[in-house]
């Protein structure tokens, strides 16, 4: 079960109603070391690595909920979020072990999201995504394998873009597919919703870009919240962990060596599905590869939890495309509370 599965599963008996929602500006994660002032390490003092976010647009005051219709390649515009469909795929089989029902496909939608707003933002697959026909049935995303990079929901941070697929298994004769997205969720009401027609292109495939507007950290910054502190030891790459664990072609193995310390006066769980990732800079994430994970000689252990008091340190592996840079180490000090993701840059 991948962290999208487990986040799906939660989501659904506690409804994630922080969905579309932001952060209201709670004190976040900070560095622990004595005398410093958080600014080592970070890409910019202000955290905005140097950029101007040119996607945020404020121009309208006032608006109310809106509807927006677009084709693949169009950038929609939310208050929060930004959105593109980069297009989509459907296909008869996903893998060996990923085949739809008799008679469906998969339609494998490619997106990218992006923060433009200046907090913290969650997004679920489950509450905010659905396909639609030109019948009017509706189609919610599958869990299954295959499809490239899958779209990793969660809290984003501002200027954070997360790039994915989001999988569908619709009838193989289903036409007028349109991708809903509800861009500000909320229980409350003033939903901003885009539909996405499937079968309809747009000129060109607007850009979105990932330029993240928060504190980035450096390998060896320990980095606390709530009682909890974590560090980015070292990191390396390997070709190949053993007989098992050969990466696929093109790619390699990045092995990140962490801390975590437990201050909170009981013991505490931390999961390397749900807490714990790489990130690119154009917006896709990595889950830890348990199977090369196994290969390590000073894995990290999660099986237990920490006692108050305790430090744990261990190794993650995580299979990216060769080269790929910069990259991030991602760490969630919680689930489904907003505002605490933290960014390590291990490789500039």
């Amino acid at each position: 079960m991948d962290r999208r599965q487990v986040l799906a599963a939660l989501s659904s008996g506690l409804a994630l109603s922080v969905a579309g929602c932001s952060d209201e500006g709670s004190d976040g994660p900070e560095p622990t070391g004595d005398g410093s002032d958080g600014s080592d390490g970070s890409s910019g003092g202000d955290g905005s690595n140097g950029e101007d976010d040119s996607d945020t647009d404020d121009s309208e005051e006032g608006s109310g909920p809106k509807q927006v219709e677009a084709a693949v390649g169009d950038l929609v515009e939310g208050d929060q979020l930004h959105l593109v469909v980069e297009g989509v795929d459907r296909t008869a089989s996903l893998g060996q072990f990923s085949e739809p029902d008799a008679g469906n496909e998969f339609a494998v939608v490619s997106l990218a999201l992006k923060n433009v707003s200046d907090g913290y933002v969650s997004v679920s697959n489950l509450l905010q995504t659905r396909l639609r026909d030109d019948e009017d049935y509706q189609y919610d995303q599958t869990f299954t394998g295959g499809g490239g990079n899958t779209f990793n929901a969660g809290q984003f941070a501002p200027g954070e873009v997360e790039r994915g697929t989001i999988t569908f298994e619709v009838p193989e004769d289903a036409s007028g597919l349109q991708l809903v997205f509800d861009l500000n969720a909320s229980i409350i009401g003033g939903i901003d919703r885009a539909q996405i027609n499937l079968e309809e292109e747009a000129g060109s495939i607007a850009e979105i870009e990932q330029n993240l507007r928060v504190e980035t950290y450096s390998l060896g910054e320990e980095i606390g919240y709530q009682d909890v502190a974590v560090t980015v030891n070292d990191a390396r790459t390997e070709s190949s962990l053993g007989q098992f664990s050969e990466p696929d072609e093109g790619n390699e193995f990045v092995i990140v060596d962490i801390s975590i310390t437990n201050n909170t006066g009981e013991e505490r769980q931390f999961s390397t599905i749900l807490q714990m990732m790489l990130k690119d800079d154009e917006g896709y994430t990595y889950q830890e590869s348990l199977t090369a994970t196994t290969g390590l000689d000073r894995a990290f252990d999660e099986g237990t939890p920490l006692s108050d008091g305790e430090t744990r340190r261990g190794e993650l592996a995580y299979e990216v495309p060769e080269g790929t840079s910069p990259l991030y180490w991602v760490f969630e000090f919680s689930v489904f509370a907003s505002g605490d993701k933290t960014f390590w840059e291990i490789r500039s």
